[in-house]
């Protein structure tokens, strides 16, 4: 075995990605913070919270030297430290200059993280407008010029100020995790009068690895900083037992109480000694974070997650094709391996859901990104607008969360600009001069339903006839309340008498049903006038798995997701009419249109004739159609895989599965069967 290279260098670059996820969600939190801030009353917990949050930016962005962002954080932290020492008091354009300043380092972030441009003159004005804010404290009273000027005496310490020991004991992969000490004593250096010693234990110098960390630092630190300050400096690098921390004032030694896992009085030699033994106890988590937290989660890339779930698919996969095979075997002669294959599906069944679940992230991810959408645009529409989220912790697959963002943040901005009246024409109407958005989410079955409604003035059904018509698209007054607010979907329709740059493009809800649809999801609209209106998103739990009936048409065989099946039935040869060319059924008083998949897929079937086959009643966002198959097979949980990654686009199909014989069977996506049958 080679030695190491003592010249190497090591790549920081592979742990950035920790970084990036942690300074995001420091950004997520000062946002969550300020927007409920009580600008005349703010609580001490959460300014220090504020603080806390810029702090570790900026002490997380040192390490990893990205300098730059430094300079905002830096600015932002003095302000904020002004603020939470109340020598300055909270202002609303200051809660204003500190989003803008989150936004300034999302920037320079995104700029790290994704290549994307930096603004660097809006830096500049960033970090003008917070030293501009320091500097108006309240000044010093002026000294007459003519008084006899005093002897200068010594300026006393704080009362808070105390001399701190402080031993650094961090695991002896320091280096090799990009960890830079001379930033992380920089930090400590900023806090007060420094001084640094590192103790080395012995060792074989001729064996010693360049890259190990063999010893640890002791710091003495004359400071009026709290301690809480001190470790957020290690924030990124250090367990709390990794950093022991004493009050070794002149006057008292004082021992602040121990974190867990240090032993009061114990020498750092002896954790040194520990630390081997403890390496082998704890679980690896985030970046340089091996304790409590780190076994209660750790990051792991989406990509693995993928590839987790396309390999228990496989297996799940597998099972199948060997419970077919089995079947075909005596049950008497073969009873053990049966009974081992029973207890393979269930096993399998369980891996599967667990696997999925850990996919699974809570709706409030997207619901945190509305608070600030709703603030701005209330500000920048003089209107006043409280937003009510509900059903946080329902739980989506993470591939949605990420796609249905945007129709989300749109019909939030809808709601803002087009539904919620202005106070006056509120107050005039008998109601609160306050409007309401709520986003609302809860799991019914195997879908996610989302509600977006606001108690404004609803929908004009006159106006948007009236638009209609001027845009040739088909519409009459005979039309029930249902299908007129379909027409808002129509490409390019708006009734926005002004376009701005909020909305009234006619870009907009048209492409909000292509993108709900687009996952597997129906999109509603109720409104009631003067009352508000209601927008509800449905969509499947995920996207990898799917409850499917699998039926058959000739030799071939399809599936029909569960989700979408109201019932299945066979009718009368006299219920089975053709009008304007085209087969309906009469189901209970209602002609349903009939949809032969042998027709539409154009395969040779046994049956041609409903009455001599089975239709599958489905339901496409509250329009019915009746699916003509040959029979009915089964039900099965399938995995879907992707036809345009590995074949083409087929028409009428949402991807395919492979089932226990191996074969290949289409998904059926029925909004798409239904388009092809009106064309």
């Amino acid at each position: 075995m080679s030695a190491p290279d003592p010249n190497a260098t090591t790549d920081i670059s592979r742990f950035n990605a920790v970084f990036f996820d942690e300074c995001a969600e420091h950004l997520a939190e000062l946002e969550q913070i300020l927007l409920a801030l009580d600008i005349a009353n703010p609580g001490d917990e959460e300014l220090n919270a504020l603080f806390r949050a810029a702090h570790s930016i900026k002490g997380g962005a040192g390490i990893f030297g990205f300098s730059d962002m430094t300079v905002v954080t830096h600015e932002l932290e003095s302000l904020l430290d002004l603020i939470r020492t109340h020598e300055l008091a909270l202002t609303g354009p200051m809660v204003d200059l500190f989003l803008r300043s989150g936004d300034a380092i999302g920037m320079q972030l995104a700029g790290h993280r994704d290549g994307s441009a930096v603004d660097l003159a809006l830096i500049d004005d960033i970090c003008a407008q917070l030293r501009q804010c320091c500097d108006r404290q309240p000044a010093a009273p002026a000294v007459e010029t003519s008084a006899p000027v005093p002897e200068p005496t010594p300026v006393p310490a704080p009362d808070n100020q105390r001399r701190l020991e402080i031993d650094f004991l961090p695991e002896d992969d320091l280096f090799r995790r990009g960890v830079r000490i001379e930033n992380l004593i920089a930090e400590l250096a900023e806090l007060g009068e420094l001084a640094s010693r590192y103790e080395i234990a012995e060792a074989d110098l001729a064996t010693i690895d360049p890259e190990s960390c063999l010893g640890h630092w002791h710091f003495t630190l004359d400071t009026a900083a709290p301690e809480e300050e001190i470790r957020d400096i290690f924030e990124f690098v250090a367990d709390r037992e990794q950093l022991r921390i004493a009050d070794a004032s002149p006057a008292e030694r004082q021992e602040t109480a121990p974190s867990p896992g240090v032993i009061p009085g114990e020498e750092p030699a002896a954790l040194l000694g520990r630390r081997a033994s403890d390496r082998n106890e704890t679980a690896p988590g985030a970046f340089g974070r091996r304790g409590p937290e780190a076994e209660s989660s750790i990051r792991v890339g989406v990509g693995k997650v993928d590839q987790l779930i396309n390999q228990v698919g496989e297996l799940v996969i597998t099972q199948a094709m060997l419970a077919q095979m089995a079947g075909q075997l005596d049950p008497v002669l073969f009873e053990n391996l049966h009974r081992g294959l029973l207890q393979l599906e269930r096993n399998t069944r369980d891996l599967q859901q667990s696997v999925m679940s850990i996919r699974l992230v809570p709706i409030g991810i997207v619901f945190s990104r509305f608070p600030r959408l709703v603030r701005d645009l209330a500000t920048k529409l003089g209107k006043q607008v409280e937003l009510r989220t509900e059903g946080e912790t329902t739980e989506l697959d993470k591939g949605l969360i990420e796609k249905i963002t945007d129709p989300l943040t749109h019909l939030v901005r809808n709601c803002l600009d087009h539904a919620l009246e202005l106070p006056e024409v509120r107050r005039a109407a008998g109601k609160d001069p306050v409007g309401t958005v709520t986003l609302r989410a809860a799991q019914i079955g195997g879908r996610i339903v989302i509600d977006v409604i606001d108690d404004g003035a609803g929908l004009n059904r006159d106006k948007i006839l009236k638009k209609a018509a001027e845009r040739g698209i088909p519409a009459s007054e005979a039309m029930a309340d249902e299908e007129v607010w379909q027409l808002i979907f129509a490409p390019g329709f708006s009734t926005a008498e002004v376009i701005t740059d909020i909305s009234g493009r006619g870009v907009g809800m048209d492409v909000v049903q292509r993108n709900v649809q687009a996952l597997g999801g129906r999109i509603q609209l109720s409104s009631e006038p003067g009352r508000g209106t209601r927008v509800t998103i449905s969509l499947p739990l995920t996207l990898a798995i799917l409850d499917g009936l699998s039926v058959a048409v000739g030799a071939e065989k399809f599936i029909i997701p569960l989700n979408s099946i109201i019932e299945s039935l066979q009718p009368q040869a006299e219920e089975v009419k053709t009008v304007n060319g085209r087969r309906v059924v009469l189901v209970r008083g209602e002609y349903i249109p009939l949809l032969p998949l042998h027709q539409l897929f154009n395969l040779e079937a046994t049956v041609t004739e409903p009455e001599r086959g089975i239709v599958v009643l489905i339901d496409v966002q509250g329009e019915k159609a009746a699916v003509l198959v040959d029979a009915l097979l089964d039900e099965h949980q399938v995995v879907i895989k992707s036809l345009e990654e590995n074949y083409r686009k087929v028409a009428g199909t949402a991807g395919a599965t492979i089932l226990g014989d191996g074969k290949v069977a289409l998904i059926l996506d029925v909004g798409a069967l239904l388009e092809m049958w009106k064309d």
